[in-house]
């Protein structure tokens, strides 16, 4: 038979062991977003701040979208307290909410928006934690690992709203192809480490040397391409020979190795007088005046009006 003592001693073990050794930590408050699943802004999470957030083609909008189908102030959400509303605008094409059009609808966590055929996202309830996860999400489905410029992805997407938004506003596109050459050679001659330190360096000269609103990405291998919203031959040319001309008077060190490069760059300009019945076709244009470019010796730009004569 078990004593009182014996009973008592047992009695604080056992609680000492069912006790939880760590404290349940808080659940963080949740923050409103919407994640872009279809469009220029594919894969960003936007935070919602309190009030009234407009979504539109409009540059004063809050979230400002390159979509030609989209209206100007499309949809507004309301972020009050725990509530989340969002609100057609007297849109052209309309708001649908889980596939439903909308005039004004209560938001709960996952609902799916769409306000174009172009232009999908999610509304989202989510801990700063989460936001992070997000974040770098985007940012390993948008750039490019070795340069940390957009990859070839991101740039398709980003060509076909510019392209449709050019065309309908009757704006001028410029694209830029480029590509660096004998870089094979490079690889071979001092490893692909050097290579890669390369495509890095090229990268920060095309970035720094092209506008904001300009946008830059590795499109393969050694070929870059850069999207000139607004841009017409002209200006195209001259940006392109700047960063053809920099390029070339810059040694790059690699491990105390001096590596001297050039690159053959291609243009094509989307005006009134161009007949570009598609992205693709405006891709094609460039990449032919790229390889006229590497033709005629390399290290050189060529542009449409140049590749037709």
């Amino acid at each position: 038979m078990v004593d009182k003592k014996k009973k008592d001693k047992l009695r604080s073990i056992d609680e000492t062991i069912t006790k939880p050794i760590f404290k349940i930590v808080e659940q963080q408050s949740k923050n409103a977003y919407i994640l872009f699943l279809k469009g220029h802004l594919l894969g960003k999470l936007c935070t919602l701040e309190k009030g009234k957030t407009v979504i539109g083609r409009s540059a004063q909008a809050d979230i400002p979208l390159k979509d030609a189908s989209v209206s100007r102030e499309h949809s507004e959400i309301k972020i009050d307290g725990e509530k989340a509303t969002i609100k057609d605008l007297g849109s052209t094409n309309g708001t649908f909410v889980n596939n439903k059009r909308i005039t004004r609808h209560f938001l709960k966590d996952g609902d799916k928006i769409q306000i174009s055929s172009s232009t999908v996202f999610k509304f989202i309830l989510s801990d700063e934690s989460e936001k992070v996860f997000h974040d770098e999400l985007y940012r390993m489905g948008v750039l490019d690992p070795v340069t940390n410029i957009y990859n070839k992805r991101y740039f398709t997407e980003r060509l076909k709203q510019e392209f449709s938004l050019a065309k309908r506003n009757k704006t001028e596109l410029s694209l830029i192809m480029i590509d660096l050459d004998f870089f094979k050679k490079i690889n071979d001659t001092y490893g692909h480490l050097a290579g890669d330190f390369i495509l890095g360096k090229i990268s920060e000269v095309f970035s720094s040397m092209t506008r904001d609103e300009d946008i830059v990405a590795r499109y393969g291998g050694e070929e870059f391409a850069a999207i000139l919203p607004g841009s017409g031959e002209e200006g195209a040319v001259i940006c392109a020979e700047r960063i053809r001309e920099k390029i070339a008077k810059t040694p790059f060190i690699f491990e105390g190795e001096e590596i001297n490069i050039t690159v053959s760059i291609g243009i094509a300009t989307l005006d009134e007088n161009s007949l570009f019945g598609s992205y693709e076709d405006f891709i094609d244009a460039a990449d032919n005046c790229l390889y006229h470019s590497k033709k005629s010796g390399r290290n050189c730009t060529t542009c449409s009006s140049e590749a037709e004569t």
